[in-house]
């Protein structure tokens, strides 16, 4: 066996012994045994697995299995979210909007929603949306949240739909055409999760 083969093959081992440690800290955290599913997550998170990073963020979080820590929580999102997961993007605008373990910033909230909206994720459109019709961190602007509430809703998110009422009411009918041709423009974009 070459050295060019030896590599490939403990590459494909290390990778199948990583995929069941984190099968078996799903399982365990599917049965609410949380302190074990943490102990397979943290070993895979540490050595560069989204996955696990985003598992423990959450769990975090919440205090599952781990002491409730925010910035820990804050810590593991923000590593899952460099690889570009719009889940963990999302729990980060949702961190920076609700003030949670770091200073409430709407700003960074949008611009984290942003990264999550693009890539397809429909509560992060739902969020922005809300920014826009409410004016957090950016000009309120119901045309937008108009586009952005009727993206989210395409998505399936539902609790878009009283938002996306209530917003319509206060549009003319022309802004309303506007508004509608934004958020086919919207779902033609961002309406497919990525």
């Amino acid at each position: 066996m070459t050295i060019r083969n030896f590599l490939i093959f403990l590459l494909i081992v290390l990778c199948a012994k990583a995929e069941a440690d984190f099968a078996a800290g799903g399982e365990a955290y599917k049965k609410g045994d949380y302190e074990t599913a943490a102990k397979e997550f943290l070993p895979l998170a540490e050595k560069g697995d989204h996955r696990a990073m985003y598992a423990l963020g959450s769990m975090y979080s919440v205090g599952h299995g781990v002491p409730q820590d925010l910035n820990e929580a804050f810590k593991w999102f923000t590593k899952a979210a460099s690889y570009g997961r719009p889940d963990a993007e999302y729990k980060l605008g949702l961190m920076y909007a609700q003030g949670l373990g770091v200073p409430q910033d709407y700003r960074k909230a949008l611009n984290w929603y942003g990264r999550a909206a693009k890539k397809g994720y429909g509560q992060a459109q739902y969020k922005i949306g809300l920014m826009y019709s409410e004016g957090h961190g950016v000009t309120q602007d119901d045309i937008k949240a108009y586009a952005w509430l009727q993206t989210a809703l395409s998505q399936g998110v539902e609790e878009a739909k009283e938002a996306l009422v209530a917003t319509a009411g206060k549009l003319t009918p022309e802004q309303l055409t506007e508004a509608q041709t934004l958020a086919q423009n919207y779902q033609d974009k961002y309406g497919k999760y990525q």
